[in-house]
Order: C-alpha cells, then structure tokens, then sequence
C-alpha cells in the first residue's frame, strides 16, 4: 500500500477534523466531542461508498479511509459514535454525474 501523508489530501487546506487517516500519528492524536470529522471517514462509514469513489480522483484517499476506519473507531469512542450517525445520512457524492454539453 503507498503511504500518503495529510498533505495530499484533496480537502487538507480547509480541513480541521483531529483524526486524519493519512496521518501515521494518529494514534497519539484526540477528538472531543462536536469536533469536526474526514469527510473521507464519513463517507467510508455509508453504505454505497465504494461505487461512488470508484473510478474518482481521490479514489486512493477513500481507501485508505476505509481501511483505518475500523481501528480509528476502536481507538477513538468519539469518532465511534460520530461514524454511526454519519452512516445514517446519505453522502454528499452524487451517483449520477451530469454529462452537460457546453458547447450549446
């Protein structure tokens, strides 16, 4: 698996969640309650999420996500709880993406 660092990932610069997946500090880092979450941990929780980062940019990103999910929930009762909401709302990344013809 290629190691990616915080830096890399697509919403880094405006993002303020504590618990990074890419982050290989994670461990030793804490969330508080009503702390922000990865949007990339969010969206890992809900059911679908594989079709619709397939084939996206940011396809590697949501892999890793995926892949820490389970141990960050076991280490971080926050994020546990915050995960089971987040899988109950529908993502926020469309199914459908529109072909608009912009040469009309």
């Amino acid at each position: 698996m290629i190691k990616y660092r915080p830096e890399q990932c697509p919403r880094f610069n405006r993002c303020s969640a504590p618990l990074c997946p890419l982050d290989p500090q994670w461990r030793k880092c804490r969330m508080l309650r009503d702390e922000h979450m990865c949007y990339y941990l969010a969206e890992a929780s809900k059911a679908g999420a594989y079709e619709r980062f397939r084939g996206r940019y940011d396809f590697d990103i949501y892999m890793v996500a995926e892949e820490s999910l389970p141990g960050m929930r076991k280490a971080f009762k926050e994020l546990d709880r915050e995960i089971k909401r987040a899988s109950k709302r529908p993502s926020v990344i469309p199914m459908i993406q529109l072909d608009l013809d912009l040469d009309d």
